[in-house]
């Protein structure tokens, strides 16, 4: 069944786009939209076409499964070319969200009227590639090169009224009254092709230079954006049919890139784990929030729920932390867009009434035990309890509780309030309902969620303290702590694990081996750097020196020769002969590492897919997204890089290699069923 339909009313013909659920631009609407369009430009006594949508949203953009392999046709620049032919004008009545090829097919209408629920943009770029059926040709055409540039460079959409001061809508009504006005402005419109007029320099290039030199300038701007700004800049003067030609080329080289495959990897890879964790609709609607604990943590997860709209009830038993919380959210929520209602109370009773009560005390079992004892008694029985806990068992805190269906671990990453990564953590009687209820706080917080079970670390944190291990034995091996950062910068990342350990405090770290170490195997390898920083007070950047000393001269940090006799003197303690170790090795061994953690998870069920990891690494870790995450840049690599990677894993700890059993061309199985998942 076709997914347009074509209506005529009077002298105007009407065509309406129903493709459900979000209005994606596929193979079938394309080949309905030319029909249509074949149609229309046969019939006689029209005087004008409507575009419109049963759908809530225009036309969301392209289905990005195709950009896989060869595109179907009719393409949309098919498609465009077609409309483009027909002699009478076509206006656009355009709702919700009209991006990407939706926006490019807009751009081929002659008059766009916006609903005031519109968002519009070109997110091509954030996918690897640059828009592909016109939109670097006619956008800077009809609103001009520099804001043109920036609608492209930043992926990011612009709402109705923005739209409408650029001169990309012509009109912006009501949602109710879109349908009639856009007929009503048919019956006056004129044919304009935008793809015919003149691209012509802006007159104020200056603010063009600015756009241009702000994302060129940038370190995070990627080699397809730059592309795609060069193709608009080069398109001034240009004929527009001919360019529209030049720039499906670029596409399609840009679209079949390792880049845009990773970054298609990772779109898949977040809609899986959303659903992973949407499992079943909530008992109540999540609207009432309380935060137990007013620290770094609970800050930020009330400012992330109160900037979400939410209600937040804050708990701290200190009177004088809780009114230090108070003043600092009611300061950010001065200046925030949207912000929810705030109250902070002293005594437990404040969460009588709430749905989800979010534990953010201080990380000890039985101080976290007495809590949830004591909100059993306060809370409504359909209230969610949730811990914020980083490494504790779920299974044995959750003992306290009769009914504990309704808890559920919520891991928070720090900033709370920016970091977008949050791990949901099924304890053994978890209900549906309870994950379900923490996939609505997600996505009201705009977070991406990813399903954990019971294991210490969980997922992400479990896999990072690989990452750090290794970063330590490469130290102890004869590498210098700068050496190993700027190994892991050089692939990507903003920071490398050392300075990220300062960043957030190494007692953190600290704590957690002194926790495990009646369990640890004495058998298996043991830096004992990091514990002699921490025991000198050496803390990280909070206490003004760790792996690295702070200072206003330097506060990204700089190397320290006290911290180079620390680990001399480890190393000899050890008998260690200091050896030269290569960027190379560094990459590898650390890359490889997490990939024997990442093993062992999906082996015992701690973590759903692999591609669950590399999404806590590219949203919570800020590993390169265009790599895909570890593991998925692990299986980008060749044989005998991996076979090498993982052999001296192996020699530097044999123990902690051993989770990844068995042998398959020197690639242990459960390593290779992880590599071939994520599409190796």
């Amino acid at each position: 069944m076709s997914l347009v339909s074509v209506q005529y009313e009077d002298d105007l013909a009407v065509v309406s786009i129903d493709n459900p659920p979000v209005s994606t631009g596929n193979v079938a609407l394309r080949t309905g939209l030319f029909e249509a369009f074949t149609q229309l430009k046969a019939a006689q006594n029209i005087r004008a076409i409507v575009v419109l949508s049963a759908q809530a949203h225009f036309y969301s953009g392209s289905d990005i499964k195709e950009f896989d392999g060869p595109v179907q046709h009719p393409l949309l620049t098919e498609v465009i070319e077609l409309m483009e032919s027909i002699e009478i004008p076509i206006v656009a009545a355009l709702n919700g969200l009209t991006l990407g090829g939706g926006l490019e097919f807009a751009l081929a209408c002659d008059v766009r009227i916006a609903a005031t629920d519109s968002k519009l943009g070109l997110p091509e770029v954030s996918l690897g590639f640059m828009p592909g059926a016109g939109g670097t040709v006619r956008l800077p055409r009809l609103i001009g090169t520099a804001a043109a540039i920036d609608i492209i460079a930043s992926a990011r959409p612009v709402d109705a009224k923005k739209a409408l001061e650029l001169g990309l809508v012509d009109q912006v009504v009501d949602p109710s009254a879109l349908q009639e006005a856009a007929k009503e402005r048919a019956k006056s419109a004129v044919r304009r092709r935008i793809v015919l007029m003149e691209h012509e320099p802006d007159v104020d290039q200056t603010a063009l230079d600015a756009v241009v030199e702000k994302y060129k300038s940038s370190p995070k701007t990627r080699p397809n954006v730059l592309r795609a700004i060069d193709f608009v800049l080069a398109g001034v003067g240009k004929p527009g049919p001919e360019t529209v030609k030049q720039e499906r080329v670029v596409f399609d080289e840009l679209r079949v890139s390792a880049e845009a495959r990773n970054l298609r990897y990772l779109f898949f890879a977040t809609r899986a784990a959303a659903k992973d964790v949407a499992i079943a609709k909530p008992k109540a609607p999540i609207r009432r929030v309380g935060v137990a604990g007013a620290g770094t943590m609970g800050l930020g997860v009330a400012e992330s729920l109160l900037s979400a709209g939410l209600e937040v009830v804050v708990y701290e038993v200190n009177a004088e932390a809780l009114a230090r919380a108070e003043g600092k959210l009611r300061e950010i929520g001065k200046n925030a867009r949207k912000w929810g209602e705030l109250t902070c109370v002293t005594d437990l009773a404040g969460f009588a009434d709430v749905d989800l009560v979010i534990d953010a005390v201080f990380e000890d079992m039985s101080v976290k035990q007495q809590l949830l004892r004591d909100l059993e008694t306060i809370v409504a029985a359909d209230a969610v309890l949730a811990t914020n806990t980083s490494y504790l068992d779920l299974n044995e805190m959750s003992e306290v509780l009769e009914h504990r269906d309704r808890f559920v671990g919520l891991h928070f990453f720090n900033p709370a309030n920016r970091n977008p990564l949050i791990e949901v953590v099924r304890a053994e009687r978890t209900s549906d309902q309870a994950i379900g209820a923490m996939a609505e706080v997600a996505k009201l917080l705009r977070k991406t969620p990813i399903l954990a079970a019971v294991a210490d670390g969980f997922v992400a944190n479990r896999v990072y303290a690989d990452y750090r291990m290794q970063a330590e034995y490469l130290v102890e091996d004869g590498a210098s702590p700068r050496q190993v950062d700027d190994a892991m910068r050089a692939l990507g990342l903003p920071v490398g694990p050392f300075a990220v350990g300062d960043m957030s405090g190494l007692d953190i770290a600290w704590a957690r081996r002194r926790r495990l170490a009646a369990t640890r195997n004495p058998d298996q390898r043991y830096v004992t750097i990091a514990d002699t920083l921490c025991e000198q007070g050496r803390l990280g950047k909070k206490s003004g020196a760790g792996w690295y000393q702070y200072s206003e001269e330097a506060p990204r940090g700089a190397e320290d020769p006290r911290v180079a006799l620390i680990i001399d003197q480890a190393r000899e303690a050890k008998g260690v002969e200091a050896r030269s170790v290569s960027r190379e090795e560094i990459q590898q061994r650390i890359i490889c590492s997490m990939l024997v953690a990442a093993a062992g998870l999906l082996d015992r069920g701690v973590a759903r897919r692999a591609s669950d990891i590399d999404l806590a690494f590219t949203e919570g870790f800020a590993f390169p997204r265009w790599l895909g995450g570890p593991i998925r840049f692990a299986a980008a690599q060749s044989e005998s890089w991996l076979s090498e990677g993982l052999q001296r894993v192996w020699e530097s700890d044999p123990i902690g290699f051993a989770g990844a059993a068995g042998s398959d061309e020197s690639i242990p199985q459960s390593i290779r069923r992880v590599l071939d998942e994520v599409g190796r």
